[in-house]
């Protein structure tokens, strides 16, 4: 066979080996594309969330595509400094959700106001009630009023049986609390005695405090300052969180596990003040 049949001969082979190949590709992701995990994820709204707080309110809501500006290891997310890459962040969302307290949360609304992206603004608190209340300004929003009521369906008898299980740990139910956590141990039914923070007590509160007896000293993980309350009350004290994030709590469900066993521990002693 001359050089120029032999050529003539790979390149027709060549050919047909790859119109085979594109044949067979073309049935194979026909038959395929319904199944592929991109095609089929969610392409809902992207949620742009100041912290882990308000990403929690905003899940439970419905919203599926939720990013989160304070990273989760902070322990106090609202004293999160925005980086420039965040407000391109913030530029390239949908909807962009805070409280108002963050330190930063005037830039995310000067950001979202030059970019006309929508803006919703939350009332933070763990109180289940409240939450939802949270959580329906959003998926009012968003279109999502189903996806919340399901949730809450599953949420609201999860919630009720901790509270059960924390309350029926304290006979004597009088707490001092800090007040980040005053909402939080009020629906649980504890009688708060005494508020105090978030700053640090002076020596007139923790004796204020003291003097009234309290069995229990509720304190905010976020910003701890009654652990001198507590060691001069000689009583249990439990720090709580608000925020996920700590030990790898990533929901409002982790956050609730999270808090029912400190509480339950103080209440046997085993996170005694030393």
């Amino acid at each position: 066979m001359s050089r120029v049949s032999f050529s003539h001969a790979i390149s027709s082979r060549t050919l047909f080996a790859a119109i085979v190949f594109f044949t067979v590709s073309s049935i194979l992701f026909a038959g395929g594309k319904k199944d592929s995990p991109a095609e089929t994820a969610s392409t809902g709204k992207v949620v742009l969330a100041s912290t882990s707080w308000v990403a929690a309110i905003a899940k439970a809501a419905g919203a599926e595509n939720v990013r989160i500006l304070a990273p989760l290891d902070l322990r106090h997310p609202p004293e999160y400094e925005l980086k420039p890459s965040d407000l391109a962040a913030a530029s390239k969302a949908d909807i962009i959700i805070y409280a108002g307290w963050e330190q930063f949360a005037k830039k995310l609304a000067d950001t979202a106001g030059s970019a006309g992206i929508r803006t919703i603004t939350v009332t933070t608190s763990n109180a289940p009630a409240e939450f939802r209340a949270e959580a329906e300004k959003i998926a009012t929003v968003l279109g999502t009023e189903d996806a919340l009521e399901e949730w809450w369906k599953s949420f609201e008898p999860f919630a009720e049986d901790l509270r059960e299980k924390i309350i029926a740990a304290y006979p004597n139910k009088r707490a001092v609390v800090q007040r980040m956590q005053t909402p939080f141990a009020a629906w649980l039914g504890f009688e708060i005695i005494g508020e105090y923070g978030p700053a640090e007590p002076s020596p007139a509160v923790i004796l204020e405090m003291v003097q009234a007896r309290p069995a229990l000293v509720i304190d905010n993980y976020h910003g701890p300052s009654g652990q001198p309350i507590a060691e001069a009350a000689k009583t249990p004290y439990a720090e709580l969180l608000n925020f996920p994030g700590k030990d790898g709590t990533l929901s409002i469900e982790d956050v609730f596990r999270y808090n029912a066993d400190v509480l339950i521990k103080a209440a046997a002693g085993r996170t005694a003040v030393k």
